[in-house]
């Protein structure tokens, strides 16, 4: 069993998560595991190891992913085999090594099969307890099945996501997958040593603590479709804990540790992996807002505005406000109900100057609107609240770079009414 990381530099590991990358954030990932004795010889009877087929094996997993929307990710998984030590079951000259004996040892370095995926965020869990995605995919035959880093054919399928959260401070996910594969006997010999179409498994957990840190904890593993569990060889399943720390004076770098061991003799399941993992994550959700940002100020009534240097966040091309923002909104409502002598305030919406100008004053009046309706919904009277979409005609920074449209893409609050 080749053991993958996830694309898109999520909470975990193996598993995957079903929010992916924004649009146009990215994820870029090198990961080392190296696992003991995943592929041995045992009797037939069980019990203790007769020989090696690989003793060793270290793999450097080089993975990326971009966000094409809020909703789709696509990313890739180039996996080398940088020191394998395999034992090849046939002499030189051409005889079949007894497994009893010491056979020719070899030392490896090669390619394994190229991962493409997609992913398709179905259920929002930026928005909700719950989320759901569907990932398709295909393996590319770059490895090499001799050598046991590869299928030796093209293959392909698709995974099913499921996530949720307890109050954002107990995260849970499922994976349930299907991949299509031709049969492949890997040893004649044994009825039930092959490889067709599979079953793809794993279940993960994670816990925040502090301002850095998680901890996770993950099972994963894969069945033969035609017998699902019915050999134990056809199931290998590992279980495998670790820490992630996400420095906060590193932006968008992490660093992962973590280490496992097999739950069965299956094939493919080490003694024991050990993982590290970097990567570096631009998304504009965690780059630009979040619980940990700055408070808001106040400059009124001298220059009449209630200043934030948070960017407010919205679903792509829509109004609806993310729960990212949620903190920053109310800290303007604290503002607003510490200071009562701030009789109204006018919420102005701005955009950027992509897309025609209707289009953009529409936008910005029902972004306004949704600020509006939130301040409301957390108990500022009506009769305070404004809302004006001034579409792209105020710019304040050159709509000409990327730079400047985000920072044109705004939303200010101008006491319009004080005393």
């Amino acid at each position: 069993m080749y053991v993958r990381p996830s694309l898109d530099g999520n909470r975990y590991l193996v598993t995957d998560q079903s929010q992916g990358l924004y649009q146009w954030g990215y994820n870029l990932g090198v990961n080392f595991n190296y696992a003991f004795e995943p592929a041995e010889v045992v009797p037939d009877t069980g019990g203790g190891r007769v020989a090696g087929v690989v003793d060793d094996l270290l793999v450097a997993d080089i993975t990326g992913a971009v966000g094409i929307t809020d909703w789709l990710n696509v990313g890739v998984d180039v996996p080398v085999a940088m020191y394998e030590t395999f034992f090849n079951f046939v002499n030189p000259d051409g005889s079949q090594c007894n497994l009893t004996t010491a056979c020719p040892k070899q030392t490896k370095t090669h390619l394994g099969d190229i991962f493409l995926g997609a992913k398709v965020r179905l259920l929002d869990s930026d928005r909700r307890a719950v989320g759901l995605a569907v990932q398709p995919f295909m393996l590319f035959p770059t490895g090499s099945g001799y050598y046991m880093s590869g299928f030796g054919q093209f293959s392909g399928g698709a995974k099913l996501i499921f996530d949720a959260n307890i109050k954002r401070k107990v995260y849970f996910a499922l994976n349930a997958g299907y991949q299509m594969l031709k049969e492949v006997r890997y040893a004649p010999d044994t009825a039930n040593a092959k490889i067709n179409d599979l079953i793809l498994l794993s279940a993960a957990t994670s816990v925040p603590f502090g301002k850095n840190f998680t901890t996770f904890a993950e099972v994963y593993g894969q069945t033969l479709a035609e017998s699902p569990f019915k050999h134990q060889i056809q199931s290998p399943f590992e279980m495998m804990g670790g820490l992630r720390f996400s420095p906060g004076f590193i932006k968008r770098w992490s660093f992962a540790l973590a280490g496992g061991a097999g739950l069965d003799k299956g094939f493919g399941t080490p003694a024991w992996r050990a993982w590290t993992q970097v990567s570096y994550r631009k998304s504009k959700v965690v780059e630009l807002g979040g619980e940990e940002a700055p408070p808001v100020s106040i400059e009124a009534p001298y220059e009449e505005k209630i200043i934030i240097t948070q960017k407010i966040h919205f679903e792509f091309a829509r109004w609806n406000i993310r729960p990212v923002s949620y903190p920053i909104l109310d800290d303007v409502v604290e503002v607003l109900k510490a200071n009562p002598d701030i009789r109204q305030v006018r919420i102005e919406g701005h955009t950027d100057w992509i897309g025609s100008e209707a289009y953009n004053m529409k936008l910005s009046n029902q972004r306004a609107d949704s600020v509006r309706n939130y301040l409301i919904s957390k108990g500022i009277a009506p009769s305070r609240l404004v809302a004006q979409g001034f579409g792209k005609g105020h710019p304040i920074a050159d709509n000409n770079t990327e730079e400047g449209r985000a920072k044109n893409r705004r939303t200010e609050f101008v006491v319009i009414e004080g005393e």
